[in-house]
C-alpha cells in the first residue's frame, strides 16, 4: 500500500516537471510537451538562483546575511537542479530500471515467500518515502507562508517591497504588476523545487530497498539450491539452479550499477552542500540562542526543523548505502552458511565463480570516490561542526575589532 502510494506520488511529481523517464500518452499526441521540463528549470534558474547569487555581492561583508542567503534557497536550488538534470539526462537507463522494477513485482506473484520479502522491504521504503515527501512539502509550504506573511505586512505598512526569497532584481521589478508576477513565479519555482526534491529522493529510496529485497531472495535461493542438491534426481538440476542464480546476480549488479552511474554526482552534490547547509543552519541557531541575532520563535523553530530534516535525509542516504553493501556482501555469507562441503567437486567449482564475483560488494558513492555509509555520515557531521567552529571564530574576531 505505502509503496504503491509512494510510486504514484513520484510519478505525478516527475510528470509535472517533465522528467518522468517513461513517455506519457499525451507526449505522443503533442510532441512539444516533451520539452516542458525547460519551463520549471528556467523558473528555478532565473527567478531564484541568479537573483539570489547576485544579492550575495551586496552582503559580502555580513556573514549572517551570506549564510541566510545560501541556506534559504541558493544551495537547495543547486541540489534540486542537479537532481533535475540527472533524472532527465539518464531517462533512458532509468526507464529500463523502472520497467525492471515493475517486472519483478509481476514475476513474484507465484512465490509466496519471495512476495513476503518484497512486501516487507516495500513497506519500509514506502513509509520512509511518504514521510520524506510529506516533510518536504510541509517545509516548502511553511516557508512560502512565512515569506508571504512578511510581504503582506510590508505592503500594509508601506515598507520596502521584498520578494519571496532575498533577491536582487532590477528596480522595475518592484513596480506593479511586475512585482506580483515575480512573487508568483518564485512561488511556482518553490513548488517545483519541493517536488523535484521529494520525487528524486523517494525514487532512490524505493529502488535501493527493492535491490536489497532481491538480494535477500537471491540468498535464500542460493542456500536452497546448495542444501537440496543431493535431493535433485536430475544430475543437471544443480547446474540449472546455479545458472538461474548467476543470471539473477548479474541482473542485480546491473540494476545497482545503473543507479550508481546515474546518481553518483547527485549524491556528491547532496553530501557536499548539505554539509554546508547544516553548518549554516547550526550557526544561525547559535547566533539566535546567544542573542547576537534577533530571531522570532517561529523563525528559530523553522531553521531548527530544516537542519534536523537535512540531517535526516543525509542519514537515510548513508543508511541505504550501508544496507546495499551488507545485502550484496551477503551472497558470500549465503554460500558459507550452507552445506557447500557436501557438494560434488564440479559443483563446488561453480560456486567459486559466484563467490569471487561477489567479493567486491556493491556500493553507492558520492562522485565515485566517497562511499555512502554510516561512517560517511559521521564524517559529514564532524565536517559540518568543524566549519561551524571556523565561522564562530571569524565572527568573534569581527566583534572584537568592533
Amino acid at each position: 500500500m505505502f509503496e504503491t502510494l509512494a510510486m504514484e506520488c513520484i510519478r505525478i511529481s516527475l510528470l509535472v516537471l517533465g522528467i518522468w523517464p517513461e513517455e506519457h500518452k499525451l507526449e505522443k499526441d503533442f510532441s512539444f510537451l516533451r520539452y516542458r521540463y525547460i519551463v520549471p528549470l528556467l523558473f528555478l534558474v532565473l527567478l531564484i538562483f541568479i537573483p539570489q547569487s547576485a544579492q550575495l555581492f551586496t552582503v559580502y561583508n555580513n556573514l549572517m546575511m551570506i549564510t541566510s542567503n545560501l541556506s534559504m534557497a541558493n544551495f537547495p536550488v543547486i541540489i534540486g537542479i542537479t537532481k533535475f538534470i540527472a533524472v532527465k539526462s539518464h531517462s533512458k537507463v532509468l526507464g529500463e530500471v523502472i520497467r525492471s522494477y515493475a517486472k519483478d513485482w509481476e514475476n513474484v506473484k507465484e512465490k509466496e515467500e519471495d512476495a513476503e520479502t518484497m512486501l516487507k522491504y516495500a513497506n519500509i521504503s514506502g513509509k520512509i518515502s511518504i514521510g520524506c515527501y510529506v516533510f518536504t512539502q510541509i517545509a516548502g509550504f511553511t516557508l512560502t507562508v512565512k515569506q508571504l506573511h512578511m510581504i503582506i505586512n510590508s505592503e500594509l505598512n508601506g515598507l520596502d517591497r521584498n520578494f519571496i526569497f532575498p533577491s536582487l532584481f532590477p528596480g522595475i521589478f518592484k513596480v506593479t504588476p511586475y512585482y506580483q508576477l515575480v512573487c508568483l513565479g518564485q512561488l511556482i519555482a518553490t513548488y517545483c523545487l519541493t517536488i523535484c526534491y521529494s520525487g528524486f529522493d523517494c525514487l532512490v529510496y524505493l529502488l535501493v530497498f527493492h535491490i536489497c529485497a532481491q538480494f535477500e531472495i537471491l540468498h535464500r535461493a542460493l542456500k536452497q539450491a546448495i542444501n537440496t542438491s543431493k535431493k535433485l534426481r536430475n544430475p543437471d538440476g544443480f547446474r540449472l539452479a546455479v545458472g538461474i542464480i548467476v543470471r539473477k546476480h548479474e541482473y542485480l549488479n546491473w540494476f545497482a550499477k545503473s543507479m550508481e552511474d546515474s546518481f553518483n554526482i547527485c549524491f556528491l552534490v547532496q553530501i557536499l552542500f548539505s554539509t554546508f547547509l547544516m553548518c549554516f543552519q547550526c550557526f544561525s541557531i547559535y547566533k539566535a540562542v546567544s542573542k547576537s541575532v534577533d530571531l522570532s520563535m517561529n523563525e528559530l523553530l523553522f531553521v531548527t526543523n530544516c537542519m534536523l530534516g537535512n540531517m535526516l535525509f543525509i542519514f537515510i542516504y548513508c543508511y541505504m548505502g550501508e544496507l546495499l553493501i551488507v545485502a550484496s556482501d551477503g551472497v558470500r555469507s549465503a554460500i558459507l552458511e550452507s552445506n557447500w562441503y557436501e557438494l560434488m567437486p564440479n559443483n563446488m567449482k561453480m560456486l567459486m565463480f559466484i563467490f569471487f564475483r561477489a567479493r567486491k560488494p556493491l556500493k553507492l558513492t558520492a562522485g565515485k570516490f566517497s562511499v555512502l555509509s554510516v561512517e560517511t555520515y559521521s564524517s559529514v557531521l564532524k565536517t559540518a561542526a568543524g566549519y561551524m567552529s571556523v565561522m564562530m571564530g571569524i565572527e568573534s574576531k569581527k566583534e572584537e575589532m568592533i
